[in-house]
């Protein structure tokens, strides 16, 4: 079935590849005439002559062949992209990048997803915003992008076919179809797309359990085989008149997991081998209608209006069978959010902006969920729940640069919500935070810059944890926690970043946290954990972004970027009283790339990796630890012809693991007593990546 998914795939593709003659020959040439040349010019310089903002022509880009926006944004030096937080509400939730100086008014579509539809044809440039400038929101961020679409009537379609063939025999397959199309007035943005694929989570490996004194107790094979299926589209289209500008979008999406994970063991005790087998399914089906609407009222006024509404649902069924009993476990999720948001923009000069407005918010959830072990039900505190919240923010912010070099941000949200619970406790609360933010900047000169911010954030509180999960994998199961309240926390951070080479940068920023109720697991009626409030704490951040052009180091179209960020963290252990990290809090995350273009094959080369993460998470009875090693890529890019690109990679070339290692006590943690301990890894083999993309002017 597999393959011939893929041959369908390959067949489409090759279909739109053996168009007219005719066409092609005049599509090609266009796009010939229209593309940069391939050799760093003068004007492929960014240009840094205004002073908060540097602006990358596309020309800046070409020598790394970029299909959209988003390859566009991985090229910017020292710009780490943010994708925006999944929170409820708007304003919470933006990213740092924007369009023609707007942000997207989607929540469905992330905004990776969202650049990657925007082609890298349809660019004018790129410009990076540091601290501020005049007319741009910087949605509560030090630094954004701001990316300019080119004006003027243009129409652009893509075909793309990801082919990824694996060792065992299983191809995964990932279809597009992309559509743009300008008037100069109007403009429409569509996409349809679909994956069948396998998830990094599979692989195969062993599993193992010693008993207190380190002994072997059982061990075998393990594996994990989790496939994916996933439809989804999006349209957003804006049209301009005079001083108006509508804009509306509208997406949907389906995803469909399938996990099925085998332990073929054996007691070494008694001898005797065993399966321990679970398998499950999930659904997710979401959809998005929304809507702004922008008008400069006069030469300093502007008002913005935003309308969203988002639906959601889940469905989860797990079935597990071990020595120990057969359980059966089903939830069930369905969720809705609806946004009014009204900003007014007051520009007074050209060094200081005023903006002010309001946002309402409803929210719900109804969530259910059953167990049962060996047929017989088990009870849950809240296993059937509805939550619904009532939010409102007002905000009011000042950005003002006084000098050339200095930029400030200075704002206040106040935010008011109430939640409401029924089902498993009947319960109503309201919440009331006020949240100031202060960002300055001050440029050193004109390739160094300071940055420093103050800010009260306020996290939201997930609906889910309000109700009832399990893991039948782990045989562990997180009661629903009605007496939860937010997250806050006082931050402090302070940016240093230099540009050198032209195209070369470096960013250092450290930040650290004073956290209050903190969210982590607690123990509930001495025998369940939920999520809690386990008091205050601290949390430190380091984040490092490394942008290396290498022409002046012999090596004529190279570029060596790095990201990492390390993190610490201390808070209070409910169970044992003393001092840990926060649960599931990653130390390290990072990212490597380095690439070299190939100008007279019209290609480029690249290594990346991801080096990976840990989690570490503190249950009643058992310490928990998921370890993520490195993912190496090796690919070649190449430009057959102006509108074909192929990439062809080799990923996962040093066959990474995922491993998990469990203490679990005879008891509450505090008593010392292991019960056993586990650890199990999973392999997932070298595989290859074919990307064929096809685009037609």
């Amino acid at each position: 079935m597999t393959y011939r998914r893929a041959g369908a795939a390959i067949g489409l593709a090759m279909a739109f590849f053996a168009f007219d003659d005719v066409q092609a020959q005049e599509a090609a040439a266009a796009a010939v005439s229209e593309t940069p040349a391939l050799e760093p010019q003068d004007d492929a310089d960014p240009d840094v002559s205004g002073g908060a903002v540097v602006s990358y022509p596309a020309s800046f880009f070409a020598e790394f062949r970029p299909n959209s926006v988003n390859d566009m944004i991985g090229h910017v030096p020292g710009f780490t992209f943010n994708e925006g937080d999944n929170v409820r509400g708007f304003g919470g939730a933006a990213g740092n990048v924007l369009i023609n100086g707007q942000r997207p008014s989607s929540k469905t579509v992330e905004l990776g997803d969202l650049l990657g539809r925007i082609p890298a044809s349809l660019v004018e440039r790129i410009d990076v915003i540091r601290g501020g400038a005049p007319g741009i929101d910087m949605q509560g961020q030090p630094v954004v992008a701001n990316v300019i679409r080119k004006a003027g009537a243009s129409a652009t379609r893509a075909v793309q076919t990801l082919i990824k063939p694996y060792t065992d025999g299983y191809v995964g397959v990932k279809p597009r179809i992309e559509q743009s199309i300008s008037t100069g007035s109007l403009q429409v943005d569509s996409y349809l797309g679909a994956s069948f694929d396998r998830r990094q989570e599979s692989g195969d490996g062993v599993l193992t359990r010693r008993g207190p004194s380190g002994s072997l107790i059982e061990s075998g094979e393990y594996d994990n085989d989790t496939r994916e299926t996933q439809y989804d589209g999006s349209i957003a289209a804006a049209y301009q008149r005079r001083n108006d500008i509508f804009r509306l979008n509208g997406a949907f999406g389906r995803e469909d997991v399938d996990r099925r994970e085998l332990g073929a063991l054996t007691d070494l005790v008694a001898g005797a081998p065993f399966q321990q087998i679970s398998r499950t399914k999930e659904r997710e089906d979401t959809a998005e209608i929304g809507g702004d609407y922008d008008r400069d009222l006069n030469d300093w006024l502007g008002l913005q209006l935003i309308g969203l509404k988002g639906v959601e649902k889940e469905k989860q069924s797990t079935f597990k069978a071990a020595p120990g009993g057969v359980e059966t476990a089903y939830q069930t999720l369905s969720s809705g959010e609806s946004i009014l948001r009204g900003v007014l923009t007051a520009r007074a000069s050209q060094s200081l902006r005023f903006e002010g407005g309001a946002e309402g918010a409803f929210n719900y959830l109804d969530a259910a969920s059953r167990l049962a072990v060996d047929g017989v039900p088990v009870d849950l505190p809240s296993d059937t729940v509805r939550i619904e919240e009532r939010r409102a923010e007002t905000f009011a912010t000042a950005t003002w640069r006084p000098t050339e070099r200095i930029s400030t941000e200075a704002g206040l949200r106040w935010e008011v919500s109430t939640i409401q619970q029924s089902g498993g406790a009947s319960l109503k609360k309201t919440f009331s935070f006020p949240k100031p933010r202060l960002i300055a900047s001050y440029d050193l000169d004109s390739n160094s810059q300071i940055r420093v911010r103050f800010e009260r954030t306020v996290g939201q509180l997930d609906f889910e944890d309000f109700a009832a999960t399990t893991e039948a994998d782990a045989g562990t199961v997180n009661v629903g926690n009605p007496n939860l309240v937010p997250e806050r926390a006082w931050v402090m951070e302070a940016a240093l970043e230099r540009r050198f080479w032209g195209s070369g940068a470096v960013v250092l920023t450290l930040t650290h946290y004073e956290l209050q109720q903190v969210l982590d697991l607690i123990p509930v009626a001495g025998r369940y954990d939920a999520p809690g409030n386990i008091g205050d704490g601290t949390k430190d951040e380091a984040k490092l972004s490394l942008t290396v052009p290498l022409d002046k180091l012999g090596v004529s179209g190279g570029v060596v970027r790095f990201n990492g960020t390390w993190r610490r963290s201390s808070v209070t252990d409910p169970v044992t009283g003393l001092s840990r990290g926060i649960s599931d809090l990653r130390p390290f995350e990072g990212d490597l790339y380095v690439g070299k273009s190939l100008p007279g094959l019209n290609s480029t080369v690249a290594v990346e990796a991801d080096f990976g993460w840990s989690e570490t998470s503190y249950r009643i009875d058992e310490v928990r630890k998921t370890v993520d090693k490195p993912l190496w890529k090796l690919y070649w890019d190449w430009n057959a012809r102006p509108d074909l690109v192929f990439r062809f990679q080799v990923e996962n070339f040093t066959a990474k693991k995922r491993l998990r290692y469990r203490t679990v006590f005879d008891g509450p943690r505090s008593l010392r007593n292991v019960s056993f301990k586990e650890f199990r890894s999973a392999e997932l083999g070298p595989f290859l990546m074919i990307r064929i993309r096809k685009t037609f002017s």
